[in-house]
């Protein structure tokens, strides 16, 4: 047991930095090309295609719940959140399902990426080209997650358009107008 407890930590040590620090490795490629241009970096490339799925799955990890904690601490119900949201097996059920769907999904555009714009070794402009557009591949899971919510989140916070097609809303803001319109004209008299 005391074997497998320090492998695991020793496994955690190595891999969570690497998951968590894993946008600033794809950093890394421009020095190194800048300092010898005409090298082979597929080494680098198959690396960044072999672990920059794991940070992409983290990072979706992360993010799968960002949006549902972040309106529970604006309402001020943050330690009741996992009740609110199904409970522990639905929270870490959601979780483990976006992780994987992030794992897969980012080596899938990874490869994708590959076949479609292929590394080739002494140029140094389409290598520093092609580390640059990587990233976007890699973590296009957790980019489409984010756009999406921001985008849903536009939606719901349009009033003017939400009152359009919601009738009780038009009506609400109507009678918080006029009770508004009551009470400026009492103050000036």
């Amino acid at each position: 047991m005391g074997r497998f407890l320090i492998r695991m930590v020793l496994l955690n040590v190595v891999l969570v930095p690497l998951m968590v620090l894993g946008p600033l490795f794809y950093l890394l490629p421009f020095p190194l090309i800048a300092a010898s241009p005409r090298s082979n970096f597929s080494w680098l490339a198959q690396a960044y295609i072999g672990l920059g799925p794991l940070s992409c799955a983290f990072w979706m990890l992360l993010s799968c719940h960002w949006e549902t904690v972040r309106r529970a601490q604006q309402e001020g119900r943050l330690a009741t959140w996992r009740d609110s949201e199904g409970g522990i097996v639905c929270t870490v059920t959601k979780a483990t399902v976006y992780m994987f769907a992030g794992l897969f999904a980012s080596f899938a555009f990874e490869v994708a990426f590959a076949f479609a714009f292929r590394l080739r070794s002494g140029n140094p402009y389409r290598a520093a080209l092609w580390f640059a557009l990587l990233p976007f591949a890699t973590f296009s899971p957790v980019i489409l997650l984010w756009l999406r919510r921001w985008v849903r989140g536009r939606k719901r916070e349009d009033f003017i358009s939400r009152a359009k097609g919601d009738r009780e809303l038009r009506e609400t803001l109507h009678a918080i107008s006029i009770r508004a319109k009551s009470m400026r004209s009492q103050n000036a008299h």
